[in-house]
């Protein structure tokens, strides 16, 4: 099967935190960004995506994170990024890419929460999976923090 999807590896974040938009160019495209958290969470924030997407008119981001602890080098993370990146084509490889395109971002950083206020703009839209318990997840504490500064969270329940 052939991937029309892209993938981005990034140590830094894509583009820089302001306040003001870029004037001159054409504005981009709205996206829907769906934030990994485990593949059966994700695939199911995927497709809850593609509802939105798909009725927005936007293309999807799915955004991951290899965090490397501070006893490690940057450029050593403790999970292979080859093996990563496969994981993330093969839950796009089930999105509709005839209606809109994904595009898969995956970033090695030391704060993934910090590393998702960089890269995400302002107001986004954001869809994330998980499970819902009443203490405190991964994932429900990735809405909280990103609720916390104006994004749009929608929580994918399983």
């Amino acid at each position: 099967m052939k991937n029309l999807h892209t993938t981005t590896s990034a140590t830094l974040p894509e583009r820089p935190v302001t306040g003001e938009p870029v004037t001159g160019f054409a504005p981009e495209p709205l996206e829907v960004n769906v934030i990994f958290t485990d593949p059966v969470a994700t695939a199911a924030a995927l497709k809850r995506a593609e509802s939105f997407a798909r009725d927005l008119g936007a293309c999807i981001r799915l955004r991951a994170g290899i965090v490397v602890p501070m006893t490690l080098p940057l450029d050593q993370p403790p999970v292979s990024v080859r093996f990563t990146e496969e994981i993330l084509s093969n839950i796009v490889d089930v999105l509709e890419q005839d209606v809109f395109q994904a595009t898969v971002h995956l970033y090695i950083c030391r704060d993934w929460a910090g590393t998702l206020l960089q890269v995400l703009t302002p107001n986004s839209l954001v869809v994330i999976g998980g499970r819902k318990h009443w203490w405190p997840t991964p994932a429900s504490r990735i809405c909280r923090i990103l609720r916390a500064k104006d994004h749009r969270v929608v929580f994918a329940d399983l």
